[in-house]
């Protein structure tokens, strides 16, 4: 099974734009494959459905429902065929439409999961962590998302910046010591070509690059290694931002242990404290050692 996903990853680039395309699907969605169907992927992926059944063919299969069989153990998924979890399904007392969101969102949040448990995802927790400064922008409907990454990592430790993009020069980015800072760009289809072209410049001064984008963009992986994908391709008429999301938390959380949680407790406290001093909160911080 390794051995198809280690051939999809090295024959990469001899695949035409179309078959680059399916081979990132594969690569990226290997536990939710079993749930997918030949014309599924062709629609999601804006090809046909004989150019999917042509390139598994190409690997060695009959058909795309070959390939499935073979990859469906890689699905380490036991809850969404569980007893409890088909029952509140049966309950659920919506359309079919909406239990299959339910299905599609539970699966794109998974593989968030799977993918955590990659080498890429532990390298790129590193680079953000060890860098002195952090620089984050978002284009497009994923300007929100940038925006909660950058608030949540401003939490837990400093040096976090939300990049505004209206100058259209990105002069705070380019212009500045590339050293001990990273820069973190969120885009997913359609792609801003602002976006792009940012990152080729990232790379051109010698800034280390994260991107998070979705998992069906294959020119991420040409300018950094560090590429963090979710699919936001659920069932709903817009965009699902549960994967997304659940890939922020995810990374703020990885960021925080990367590190044994040193210091982060302290600055909470002390965000706390200046919280309380210029805003208040409605209910008083209980004391420590209080059973009230």
């Amino acid at each position: 099974m390794s051995d198809l996903f280690t051939r999809l990853e090295a024959e990469n680039a001899s695949y035409t734009a179309a078959e680059r395309q399916i081979a990132l699907f594969l690569l990226n969605n290997r536990e939710m494959i079993p749930f997918e169907t030949a014309a599924s992927i062709a629609q999601r992926l804006d090809v046909s459905a004989v150019t999917v059944g042509r390139f598994c063919r190409m690997l060695g299969f009959k058909h795309f429902r070959e390939l499935k069989e073979h990859l469906r153990m890689s699905a380490h998924l036991p809850w969404l065929a569980g007893q409890a979890f088909q029952d509140f399904l049966s309950d659920f007392t919506d359309s079919d439409k909406r239990r299959r969101t339910l299905e599609r969102e539970i699966e794109l949040l998974v593989a968030v999961y799977e993918r955590s448990q990659h080498k890429v995802w532990s390298d790129t927790v590193a680079l953000i962590a060890r860098s002195r400064r952090v620089q984050i922008v978002g284009f497009q409907t994923e300007r929100g998302i940038a925006a909660m990454l950058a608030h949540n990592l401003q939490y837990v430790r400093p040096g976090v910046e939300l990049i505004d993009s209206a100058s259209g020069h990105f002069a705070d980015v380019l212009l500045e010591d590339p050293s001990d800072r990273c820069l973190v760009i969120i885009d997913v289809r359609r792609y801003s070509s602002t976006s792009r072209h940012l990152a080729e410049r990232a790379v051109d001064v010698g800034i280390p690059l994260v991107i998070i984008t979705d998992t069906l963009c294959d020119w991420a992986p040409r300018l950094t290694a560090n590429v963090l994908a979710a699919d936001s391709d659920g069932a709903l008429f817009w965009q699902s931002a549960v994967p997304m999301t659940g890939l922020v938390n995810l990374l703020v959380n990885d960021i925080v242990g990367h590190g044994g949680g040193r210091d982060v407790e302290e600055r909470l406290e002390r965000i706390s404290a200046l919280y309380e001093d210029f805003v208040g909160f409605v209910r008083p911080t209980r004391a420590r050692g209080s059973d009230a």
